[in-house]
């Protein structure tokens, strides 16, 4: 279909690994902000509580950011810029931690499948590091001339590993690194996308040339030659076809977007600032997450600029490209009305309507102010066929902030997913330091929040990345190393309760989730025996 742009095979070795240095500040999800001023907020801070929640344990984890969640039976698979832990979660009231991956993993979001028997484990590494195992480090830096920038200068990171890490975590309690897939630009996330009828595990990535991730001119020889190279305007995703039955012989692609894909513009115009030269880098198209809603096999992509929905019928081809059917939302007119930056996405059980996530200012900026917010909301939209239009603000079905001000503090809309059930829309949500929210959307134009958590005590601060509802329990990872010495509050399991006291338990137990692909058995009146089988109609059934 001439969208595939170049191949590379898994395990390719790139030329002499570069000694490390200065590294880089870990980025969180700062990937800053359109040009469009956003006033601060002014409503004072509605400060800690907790209502209809109920905490019942949390495995601390300080001195770095905690980022995403899987979950595979009664275990938790937590995420960090450092590696991973997993942990027992068969009694959240007594939380145990199995293992403890230390392994250089910027921004460490995971998932979890079985193939061949074990159980792998997956997770993005999205700035360079020195190996691809776990003896690796950031790669040391360089400054130099920033391109399209008069007199400007940029510090970069050298090249190095950067994709996503494999290991084998059939044993909970002893990890091992089993291979490396690279990819350009890294893996700022990925969603896996099961393919059981042709033995193929689709890991399509997501990753965006972004400041000092973009590959500097003193590497470019070894990246052009490896495609590997991570510049803007960039324009493509990467998908690694991983064989259910030999995963480390997989194999890496582009597939790329479709020119008409909202460009980003990460810094703003060429400007002074401190005596130096800044802004005017050239804008990227690009993704930041995808969402795959398999009962309809459409892929829901938060592409920075604008929304979009492809068709994956065909499961590891997507119809993300050029003269190929997909819907692109987008919301711009100049005012703090726009989308900011398309971060993430869920959709509800029925399939009808999508929750797309603004996560304005990067994670680094506060913005909710409650009835006053101006950005960063959580948008309802119509899921529809793809190739159908839908307008960013005429179909606009409704919109969500936490109604609690936060002030001066970090917080905007974030990582959650829908509850499994029947004939109402709630969902759990992370905040940041707006902590976590369970709210209910029936009601698209009126969506209200049932309980929160935002907590302030002797295990830290609430800084809530991911939020998931799992088999009846609110499980969250937070804390992104920015509130003191031991501010992080880490993974914590939380029981909800509905606005009558009663416990929500949610009508499915699932035996895995990977809360960025939401299959067939997981919906509510859907039989687990479909489990297994691919989300499709198809005469042989396709059990394997």
């Amino acid at each position: 279909m001439g969208k595939f742009t170049r191949l590379l095979l898994a395990g390719a070795v790139c030329c002499a690994v570069l000694p490390p240095g200065a590294a880089l500040a870990d980025p969180g999800e700062d990937h800053g902000h359109d040009e469009i001023p956003t006033p601060l907020p002014t409503l004072p801070n509605a400060g800690p509580g907790i209502e209809n929640m109920r905490f019942l344990d949390a495995v601390d984890e300080d001195g770095t950011v905690n980022s995403d969640l899987a979950f595979f039976g009664n275990t938790a698979y937590a995420g960090t810029y450092d590696g991973f832990k997993i942990i027992n979660i068969r009694r959240p009231t007594r939380l145990r931690t199995l293992s403890e991956t230390r392994c250089r993993a910027n921004q460490g979001d995971l998932s979890v499948f079985e193939a061949d028997g074990r159980r792998i484990l997956l997770q993005s590494i999205d700035r360079p590091v020195t190996a691809p195992d776990c003896s690796g480090v950031d790669t040391g830096t360089i400054r130099e001339p920033a391109q399209n920038v008069a007199g400007g200068m940029a510090t970069r990171a050298r090249s190095g590993f950067e994709g996503l890490c494999m290991f084998d975590v059939t044993n909970p309690r002893s990890p091992e690194y089993i291979g490396f897939y690279r990819t350009p630009c890294g893996s700022h996330t990925h969603t896996l996308v099961p393919d059981r009828r042709n033995g193929v595990m689709h890991a399509y990535v997501s990753s965006y040339p972004l400041g000092g991730q973009i590959t500097p001119q003193a590497d470019r020889m070894q990246s052009d030659a490896l495609g590997l190279t991570c510049e803007a305007p960039f324009r493509k995703i990467s998908v690694v076809d991983i064989p259910l039955g030999d995963v480390e012989s997989g194999q890496v692609r582009q597939v790329s977007l479709s020119e008409d894909t909202e460009p980003y513009d990460p810094d703003g115009d060429e400007r002074e600032e401190g005596g130096e030269m800044v802004g005017g880098a050239p804008p990227f198209q690009a993704c930041h997450d995808l969402q795959a809603f398999l009962p309809r096999n459409i892929m829901v992509a938060s592409c920075a600029g604008d929304l979009q929905y492809w068709d994956i019928s065909d499961r590891g081809d997507p119809s993300s490209s050029d003269d190929e059917a997909h819907t692109h939302i987008q919301r711009e007119d100049g005012t703090t009305e726009s989308f900011d930056f398309m971060h993430n996405a869920t959709v509800t059980w029925d399939g009808e309507v999508v929750t797309a996530i603004d996560e304005s200012g990067g994670g680094g900026e506060p913005r909710c102010d409650g009835p006053n917010t101006k950005r960063g909301f959580t948008f309802f939209y119509p899921l529809v066929e793809p190739g159908e239009p839908v307008d960013g603000f005429d179909d606009l079905l409704g919109r969500y902030m936490i109604p609690r001000p936060q002030n001066n503090e970090i917080c905007v809309s974030h990582n959650g997913n829908v509850l499994p059930i029947e004939g109402r829309y709630l969902q759990t949500q992370a905040f940041y330091q707006g902590g976590n929210s369970f709210y209910e959307f029936t009601d698209l134009t009126n969506p209200v929040e049932i309980g929160f958590s935002d907590r302030e005590t002797r295990v830290g601060k609430s800084d809530s990345w991911s939020t998931y509802f799992y088999n009846g329990v609110m499980y969250v990872n937070g804390g992104l190393n920015r509130a003191g010495q031991n501010g992080n509050r880490g993974f914590e399991a939380y029981r909800l309760y509905d606005e009558d006291g009663e416990v929500v338990r949610g009508d499915k137990q699932y035996r895995h989730m990977n809360p960025q692909t939401q299959e067939r058995f997981q919906a509510p009146g859907e039989s687990d025996a479909d489990e297994d089988e691919d989300d499709e109609d198809d005469e042989d059934g396709g059990d394997l």
